[in-house]
């Protein structure tokens, strides 16, 4: 056997050796497990008739726990976030404790075949069931009068969703949007009659409790909408870079009105078991 046959032959049994890896790698890129961890910084804005006529807003810290796995068309995924902050108003400097958190489990399957998208666009359809809350506590002071009080108001909603995921995915890298909004809701806010009231101090022993209660809720009644742009950089064959940018925007019309948006910025790794 000639040189050039040998080294033939050697190429052509190490393709052979390398090729099962290679799949199998394929196969853990578009049909995995992944974990995630991201911190980040989120730009809150709200105004809460319970607490007050004027805009809240701050920059206030986020963090975010993501669980995916795909099999076939389907993909499963898990995510939890939460914020804290001091939002305050330039028209009304008060001291503002805020509260932000979100639990989704959703389910979307996709249009496409999954297992050929490297270079292109993959609709994923589906749904999915999410808890929202988020809780204010509002310290004030009036030094004309020397006095100081306290205003507490909660906005939880367990939903029925309907979601959407646009997903490009090369070799080394992924990149998605995602949009998901409530077909119905169940809407829990306080009923203490007007802000700072005598009321208030039941109502700060009743936030938690308001989770477990509801008033059933539709779109034209407050919309909601949670929107997700999502970019992956393989680090290696179990670790991903992921950047994320969230916009989080809910409302109620009853009994009194709210009005919040985020804009979250997150930074973290999945990791590919």
């Amino acid at each position: 056997m000639t040189t050039s046959k040998r080294l033939s032959a050697a190429l052509l049994i190490a393709a052979g050796l390398a090729l099962p890896g290679v799949v199998a790698g394929q196969q853990r890129e578009h049909a995995a497990s992944g974990l995630g961890l991201a911190i980040g910084i989120a730009d809150f804005h709200q105004r809460d008739e319970y607490v007050s006529p004027v805009t809240f807003r701050a920059a206030i810290l986020s963090a975010d726990a993501l669980f995916e796995k795909r099999s076939g068309r389907m993909l499963h995924s898990i995510e939890a976030s939460f914020s804290v902050g001091h939002p305050n108003s330039a028209t009304l400097p008060r001291d503002d404790q805020q509260r932000v958190g979100r639990l989704a489990y959703s389910l979307l399957r996709a249009l496409g075949d999954p297992e050929r998208r490297d270079g292109r666009l993959v609709l994923f359809l589906g749904g999915g069931l999410s808890t929202f809350g988020e809780v204010t506590v509002l310290d004030a002071s009036d030094a004309t009068w020397n006095y100081t009080y306290r205003d507490w108001s909660w906005y939880w909603a367990h939903s029925v969703d309907l979601a959407a995921r646009l997903e490009y995915a090369a070799a080394a890298r992924s990149a998605a949007v995602r949009l998901a909004t409530p077909a119905v809701r169940l809407v829990s806010r306080p009923n203490n009659g007007k802000d700072f009231n005598a009321g208030n101090e039941r109502v700060s022993r009743e936030w938690l409790r308001g989770l477990a209660g509801g008033k059933l809720t539709y779109p034209w009644n407050g919309p909601m909408l949670v929107g997700e742009t999502d970019y992956r950089q393989r680090m290696s064959a179990r670790l991903q870079l992921r950047a994320a940018y969230d916009f989080t925007y809910a409302s109620s019309d009853r009994p009194r009105a709210l009005a919040m948006y985020m804009h979250q910025l997150l930074v973290g790794f999945l990791w590919l078991p």
